[in-house]
C-alpha cells in the first residue's frame, strides 16, 4: 500500500514538471503582431501582421530560461521562428510592437493554465 502511494506521488510529480508542454500559447498586439507556440511548445513564432514600418518581437520564457526575445525586422506578412527544443519547452509568449523612439507596446501574456 505504501509503495503504491509512492508510485502515485512520483507520477503526479512528473505531470507537474511537464505542465504547459503541449498547451497552445497565443498572444496578439492589436492587429500588428502575433506570437505563438503550439504542439509540443518547442518553438516560438512571431508574425508581423500589419504594414506600419514597425518591427515586432516576442518576449518568451522556456522551461529553463526566462526573459528571451525573438525579433522580426522583415516587415508585414513575415514570420520568424526560434530554435526548436521540446525538452526546454516554451512556457509564456507575449507579442510586442517595436516603436522607434517611444515605449514599445505589448499584448497580454499567454502562459499555461491562464484559461485563454
Amino acid at each position: 500500500m505504501i509503495a503504491a502511494a509512492a508510485v502515485t506521488a512520483l507520477m503526479g510529480a512528473g505531470q507537474a514538471v511537464a505542465a504547459g508542454a503541449g498547451e497552445e500559447l497565443d498572444s496578439y498586439y492589436q492587429n500588428a503582431a502575433y506570437t505563438w507556440s503550439h504542439g509540443a511548445n518547442g518553438q516560438v513564432a512571431i508574425k508581423d501582421t500589419y504594414g506600419d514600418s514597425h518591427a515586432v518581437y516576442s518576449l518568451y520564457d522556456r522551461r529553463y530560461n526566462t526573459g528571451l526575445r525573438l525579433d522580426n525586422y522583415d516587415g508585414a506578412g513575415t514570420t520568424k521562428y526560434s530554435s526548436n527544443d521540446t525538452t526546454n519547452y516554451v512556457r509564456k509568449v507575449t507579442a510586442c510592437l517595436n516603436v522607434q523612439l517611444n515605449p514599445d507596446r505589448c499584448g497580454i501574456d499567454d502562459r499555461p493554465g491562464d484559461g485563454r
